[in-house]
């Protein structure tokens, strides 16, 4: 529980130092390099992750265009002055301008990689620590207890939240290992320790007493109370392993039920706090349409305009019955014959070579015409 108690402290103090004065600090420590116009290409929120701070991808192109004074001046603009303000810089090769634009695209926030000196220190711290407690877990020697439990899966919890909090990736990775250790220890725990009987039996009375008082007790349906006995299964497993187990899962779930609780009275206060009766509702139209015979007439033509009367017409009980003396077709229909005349295939053919009568006489064609023109 060391590192939890140097970790959590120290975060919470970092979080209250405002980011404006930590960089004239780091500035004022260092005037001569607090600005380098190449490095501060770049302007506004985020920028050093855009472009000019990348020690790996940057730097190099400093050192082979300008020489290696600027080059040092970039790094050491990078290191000295920027590296222990909040904002931090981008991890070497994870800017925008090298492989970060493309770990954006797979769904990675940019947050994630930039990292600040007291991140990187408080990251390395619990990494150290993790690695030790996971080491222990995989050779074996790493029993279950109280102390263990606290110091795996209790530290790497809060480790894994303020990892969240701050998208400090190191911190994440030391919370994830301790818990990683606390799996393993229990894993060793449940298959070396633990026998079968008891942490099956635990499991299965517990369901059935948890099922039994949500159903019979309680009057719960069917799925919740199933969901309840699995609860209460899973808190008689974790009891058979290790008190710690129990007595915390038993908190979780008691925290998680509460919460519910005081959400569905605070969802209930929202809705009376947006809700307004018809009364209410009919005087404040009344005082919105004195004096205003256009709101009056909108609202009027805004309302459903179907009104039910107040004397129906009813339907007759006696319905007309149809006839049973209906017509029935004759059987003996007259049938069309199945042999049909056809043509005869023998036709007659014309001939080929026929006469062609000769053209007029000219005298008989200027005839015609003259007749034509009378």
């Amino acid at each position: 529980m060391e590192a939890a108690s140097i970790i959590v402290p120290s975060q919470m103090v970092y979080m209250q130092i405002p980011a404006n004065e930590l960089r004239l600090f780091t500035d004022g420590i260092f005037p001569a390099l607090a600005v380098n116009p190449i490095a501060d290409s770049a302007k506004g929120f985020g920028h050093r992750y855009v472009a000019g701070h990348d020690l790996f991808w940057d730097v190099p192109k400093t050192l082979t265009s300008h020489g290696p004074c600027e080059g040092l001046r970039h790094a050491g603009h990078i290191m000295l002055t920027d590296f222990p303000t909040k904002a931090g810089i981008p991890f070497p090769l994870l800017s925008h301008s090298g492989l970060g634009q493309f770990l954006e695209q797979a769904g990675i926030h940019r947050g994630w990689l930039q990292i600040s000196l007291f991140d990187s220190g408080v990251g390395i711290l619990a990494i150290a620590e993790g690695s030790t407690d996971l080491a222990q877990a995989i050779h074996g020697t790493l029993d279950m207890n109280w102390g263990t439990f606290f110091d795996t899966f209790v530290e790497g919890g809060i480790e894994v939240g303020l990892a969240i909090a701050t998208k400090n990736p190191l911190l994440l990775i030391g919370g994830v290992e301790n818990i990683l250790a606390g799996v393993v220890a229990t894993w060793n725990e449940i298959t070396v320790y633990i026998n079968p009987l008891d942490f099956f039996g635990s499991t299965g009375v517990s369901a059935l007493v948890g099922f039994g008082l949500a159903y019979g007790l309680a009057d719960e349906n069917l799925s919740d109370a199933g969901v309840d006995a699995i609860r209460s299964g899973a808190i008689g497993a974790l009891f058979s392993i290790s008190p710690a187990f129990g007595f915390g899962a038993l908190a979780g779930f008691s925290a998680y039920r509460l919460g519910c609780g005081l959400a569905e009275i605070h969802n209930d206060s929202q809705k009376g706090c947006f809700s307004i009766d018809r009364q209410s509702y009919n005087l404040l139209v009344d005082e919105i349409c004195k004096g205003n015979p256009n709101v009056k007439w909108l609202l009027e033509r805004a309302l459903p305009c179907l009104a039910i009367q107040e004397q129906v017409k009813n339907l007759p009980a006696r319905s007309r019955i149809l006839s049973e003396s209906c017509k029935i077709l004759p059987a003996d229909f007259v049938m069309l014959q199945d042999k049909s005349p056809t043509l005869n295939e023998d036709t007659k053919r014309l001939k080929v070579d026929v006469e062609v009568l000769p053209d007029d006489l000219m005298v008989l064609s200027k005839w015609y015409q003259a007749v034509l023109a009378d």
